[in-house]
């Protein structure tokens, strides 16, 4: 059984599929940041600091381009989750804060794959 001993409390890692709350997680290309938000609302531990979300674009542009954006990233700053902006996943192993990092998982959900179009519409999904 993992444990995780922080605050003068011993906590069970909790799981949510595939990841734990004792494993060091990264997301890269992470949009509205929901998925990082689900991962730390379902580990319901006092801390996300095991979470390192990235994204491609500035926070200038992810609070414009998302409507709850803000608000999912706040929740995440307030839970201790590292969020990363103007990460290039083609170059993420030179940046600062990632270059001498381990993680246990890497997760890159819907890969932008340099189309042109709007991502939704279909033949651009094909």
């Amino acid at each position: 059984m993992s444990m995780i001993i922080g605050m003068n409390r011993v906590e069970e890692a909790k799981w949510a599929k595939h990841y734990s709350s004792d494993h060091e997680i990264l997301l890269v290309g992470e949009g509205d940041f929901s998925f990082a938000l689900s991962l730390a609302t379902a580990f319901a531990s006092a801390s996300a600091s095991n979470i390192v979300a990235t994204s491609l674009d500035s926070y200038e542009v992810v609070i414009k381009k998302y409507l709850r954006a803000r608000t999912n990233l706040d929740s995440l700053y307030n839970a201790g989750a590292k969020l990363l902006f103007g990460v290039d996943a083609m170059t993420m192993k030179l940046h600062p804060h990632l270059h001498w990092r381990k993680f246990d998982r890497i997760i890159f959900n819907f890969p932008h794959a340099g189309f042109s179009g709007k991502e939704d519409d279909q033949l651009v999904i094909e």
